[in-house]
């Protein structure tokens, strides 16, 4: 080629790069889009370098690397995938131009001595590159993007490529950074726009919160953000809405109005922008949660009528920090959001206002009664005409503490007797018992059909609000949609009202039906208190108690346990089959005897499953337990016993309501039990006092008659002696009349009756002498004795020895004696008819051996009864001395006697203490 030809060449590409340095200054000067400048500017300077391949890097707003490939053009570079665009060119020459900020020619890449063993060689062998022109984009010395140029062959880039890429930069940068900043704020007021629409789109006050601080958080990129809002109380600012890193979060620290960046913001009306808040005298960190505050811009939330609060975000994620665009960016989407907030109070306001209408309707319905089956009817059919639900249903359980537990569930349009119905009235159930379970207060909806399908056949949406009883959740009510409708927070929250005035209303009623029964209750306690209290006779008060208890509670079976003061022993006194006798010894076993050691009631509705329960006691009763309540009988704070109720006669369990009543009843109760107790124990005093006297008497006239007797004894002893001695006499003296024998005979009946008159004598001073007391054997004496007496072959004699009895305080002679007393005279009752004689022995609860000597003869006549032990005294043939000594002997054992008789036999019970050694 001649020189005129290469020096045109040059002339006419001077030429052309020129024409682009003034086109492209031109396009600064317009308005254009930056993808085409961009595109414009990498294809003028390929054409005008003679470049293969070309890349236009820039800045990312958010990240201060220049990673964002803009325009690349070229062999390998065409695909879609622009991540993979730096593999096909040298990186190493991109690195250097980005850290040094200076251009660079490389007219043989692999030889370049200044990349010498950086260059890789897949750089050379396979991205086939060696000449490269590289100039970064600066603006005021700001390095704002890049110029990649590149091409297979060596030296193909000279100096004068390298100026004019340099000129052609500069210009290029200047205007790419116009474009940038033109695209960048239409790309804010399209994001503006579009945050405006989107938190003014919904009237939901904690949704358009929730909407502000999400969208600004993502809009300036930033880890958290907050909305604090003035109460309009305190004036004091809390924060309503709070996300970190796409996460809704709860922060409950208050601030006043001038604490804090927030509260300097509220009170000036004042934009704040901090780079470093720990700097900032203003900076209250104490609201910090889980993270580290670095940056803050916070903007006023204000109208022309008021202030509202703050919007504030922190901690800008790209390391300059916030700009003067991010503040206006923020203080625009503020106004937006005012007046977004403003709208959704507005709705609110108006939304609670029709709330509230609807609400007062339904109150002023439900109070008109005080029937619950209609409360919940009418509270029912009110929901649905308010929320427009195509059914519905309440669920109530155990509606109060202290009334019988309920299970009510009320449905509407769920197509009656259906299986349909069936299943759907279970799954509203089911999603209740779960509502009770987890004790959710909050409305619970399911708008999704598809999942509503899964929870509630043919339902498209459910919604849920719990019924509470004062504190506490006692069923819900439940609306289902079987169109395509939707349930909305307001109906959720109207659901929530709804759902409250029901409750309150129930409560009501539930009150008012307590007051009523507990009325009944206290009259028929009024009723049974004055029965219990107008008699004295325990086993009668008894009877009463247990036929009040099986009343009021409707038990199968009540029973009164008493503490035997002598013993120590709970013992069961009375059940519905009258008196009874089962003795515990302390420690007191079972139910009944932890209540009265623990003076604590007891309520079991499982009595096999209760480790108090004592078989042993439900053995002896023979009545099987499964629910009981047992409280303790008390007089002046002491514990007298305990009364026990079992088994409700409809098969239920007891409640605390049962147990307040039987409570009350035992107070009744107790008093009388004690006045009855105190009575039986004055009559018993009395009683004793009058048994003491009389025994005084017996034993003064005893005395007495001992006295007598043993006078006449000893006078008659001295005449009969003497006539034994003057018969004895004659008796040796030998007679020769005629008529001897005839006075041997009459001499031999003079000297036998006077030996009889003798022993007789000596038969009545016995008794009147004290006996020894020893160890005796029971057992024995009765054999001695039984052997001893006539027995007819008409008569049986049965024996009852129920246990081994311990040796008794007596004397074996006379005790012998005793028993051969009462069994002769239970013999000759019986004797002409025949009969039987009984025998019984045992050891009673206050530890006496008792023996009883029972027949089933004529019995003793009446006008014998009080006379009977008195000598002299007999129903047959004799002197009448018998019983008399039986008492006589009783006595001198420190016992007692006593008998029963009727025209079916007679019973003598012979009460003897066991020994006791002396010496021990």
């Amino acid at each position: 080629m001649s020189l005129d030809v290469l020096s045109r060449a040059k002339e006419s590409l001077t030429t052309e790069r020129l024409k682009s340095l003034y086109e492209l200054i031109g396009l600064m000067n317009s308005v254009y889009q930056l993808q085409d400048l961009l595109e414009f500017v990498i294809d003028r300077a390929l054409s005008l370098t003679r470049g293969q391949r070309g890349l236009l890097l820039l800045h990312d707003d958010h990240d201060s690397r220049l990673q964002q490939i803009a325009v690349k053009r070229g062999p390998d570079l065409d695909d879609n995938r622009v991540e993979e665009a730096l593999n096909f060119v040298s990186t190493t020459v991109i690195k250097d131009v980005l850290d040094k900020g200076e251009p660079r020619l490389i007219m043989n890449l692999p030889g370049e001595p200044r990349y010498e063993g950086v260059t890789s060689i897949a750089t050379v062998r396979f991205k086939n590159v060696r000449s490269v022109l590289a100039v970064p984009l600066k603006v005021e010395q700001e390095l704002v993007g890049l110029i990649y140029i590149d091409h297979p062959q060596q030296s193909i880039f000279g100096q004068a490529d390298l100026d004019f890429l340099s000129a052609f930069a500069s210009q290029a940068a200047l205007a790419i950074h116009r474009a940038q900043a033109h695209q960048r704020q239409l790309d804010e007021l399209t994001l503006l726009n579009r945050l405006s629409h989107s938190v003014v789109e919904v009237l939901d006050l904690d949704e358009v919160l929730t909407r502000i601080v999400r969208e600004a958080t993502q809009m300036l990129h930033v880890e958290t953000g907050s909305v604090l809002l003035l109460d309009p109380y305190d004036s004091s600012l809390y924060f309503a809405t709070s996300i970190s890193n796409g996460k809704r979060i709860d922060i409950p620290t208050r601030l006043r109005s001038d604490q804090g960046l927030a509260g300097w913001v509220v009170s000036t009306g004042e934009t704040v922008c901090i780079s470093d808040v720990t700097r900032d005298s203003r900076w209250y960190g104490e609201v910090e949660y889980g993270f580290v505050t670095r940056s803050l811009l916070a903007v006023p939330l204000q109208s022309e009528r008021r202030r509202l609060g703050v919007l504030q975000i922190l901690n800008k994620k790209s390391p300059a920090g916030f700009s003067r665009s991010d503040e206006a960016l923020l203080a625009a989407f503020a106004a937006s959001s005012t007046i977004a907030i403003e709208n959704a109070r507005l709705y609110e306001e108006a939304s609670q206002a029709r709330r509230l209408r609807a609400l007062n309707q339904i109150a002023l319905e439900l109070s008109k009664t005080l029937d619950l089956t209609k409360i919940l009817s009418i509270g029912l059919e009110k929901t649905l005409s308010e929320l427009h639900a195509d059914a519905g249903a309440i669920h109530l359980i155990s509606l109060h503490a202290q009334t019988e537990s309920l299970s009510s569930h009320l449905t509407r349009s769920l197509k009656p007797d259906s299986p349909l119905s069936h299943k759907q009235t279970t799954a509203l159930t089911a999603l209740s018992n779960r509502l009770l379970s987890e004790s959710e207060t909050d409305p619970f909806v399911i708008n999704d059909p598809d999942q509503a399908a899964l929870q509630v056949p043919e339902a498209s949406a459910i919604a849920l609000a719990a019924i509470k009883g004062g504190d506490k959740i006692e069923g819900s009510l439940a609306i289902v949609s079987t169109t395509s409708r939707l349930f909305s927070k307001e109906e959720t929250n109207l659901l929530a009202g709804i759902a409250h005035v029901i409750g309150l209303a129930v409560q009501n009623a539930t009150h008012y039906n307590q007051m009523q029964a507990k009325t009944l209750h206290l009259t028929y306690l009024n009723e049974i208190g004055s029965a219990l209290t107008s008699s004295l006779e325990l086993d009668r008060v008894l009877r009463v108690n247990i036929e009040g208890v099986n009343s009021v509670l409707k038990t199968e079976r009540t029973s009164v346990f008493l503490i035997d003061d002598k013993t120590n022993e709970l013992v069961l006194r009375y059940t519905n089959e009258g008196d009874a006798d089962i003795r515990l010894s302390y420690p007191w076993q079972g139910i009944a005897g932890w209540v009265a050691s623990h003076d604590e009631p007891a309520l079991v509705n499982d009595a096999l499953a209760d480790p108090r329960h004592s078989r042993e006691v439900a053995h002896q009763t023979g009545y099987k337990t499964r629910s009981l309540l047992c409280v303790p009988l008390k007089v002046n704070g002491e514990v007298i016993g305990v009364v026990e109720a079992l088994n409700r006669t409809d098969g239920q369990g007891f409640s605390q309501q049962h147990l307040s009543l039987i409570i009350e009843f035992t107070q009744w109760a107790a008093i009388a039990i004690h006045n009855a107790r105190l009575f039986d124990e004055l009559v018993q005093a009395y009683q004793h006092l009058a048994d003491e006297q009389r025994r005084r008497i017996t034993a003064e006239t005893r005395g007495a008659m001992a006295a007598v007797i043993l006078d006449m004894a000893h006078t008659m002893n001295n005449i009969v002696g003497a006539v034994r001695v003057w018969a004895l006499t004659l008796e040796q003296h030998p007679l020769s009349a005629p008529q001897a024998p005839l006075y041997n005979k009459l001499i031999s009946q003079i000297r036998e009756n006077a030996e009889e008159a003798i022993d007789l004598i000596h038969r009545l001073r016995d008794p009147l002498e004290p006996p020894e007391l020893e160890p005796t054997d029971v057992y024995t004496c009765l054999d001695e004795a039984i052997q001893s007496c006539w027995q007819p072959g008409n008569i049986e004699i049965d024996k009852d020895y129920s246990q081994t009895l311990p040796p008794v305080k007596a004397n074996a002679h006379c005790l012998q004696a005793v028993f051969h007393n009462l069994l002769s005279n239970a013999i000759q009752a019986i004797a002409e008819t025949g009969g039987r004689v009984g025998i019984a022995t045992q050891v009673t609860h206050h530890q006496q051996v008792e023996i009883t000597i029972s027949d089933n003869g004529p019995g003793i006549p009446p006008e014998l009864k009080l006379d009977i032990f008195k000598p002299g005294v007999s129903t047959k043939s004799g002197l009448g001395f018998g019983l008399w000594l039986v008492e006589t002997f009783i006595h001198q054992f420190e016992g007692a006697i006593s008998f029963t008789t009727s025209e079916e036999g007679t019973i003598f019970t012979v009460l003897l203490h066991p020994w006791q050694d002396q010496n021990a």
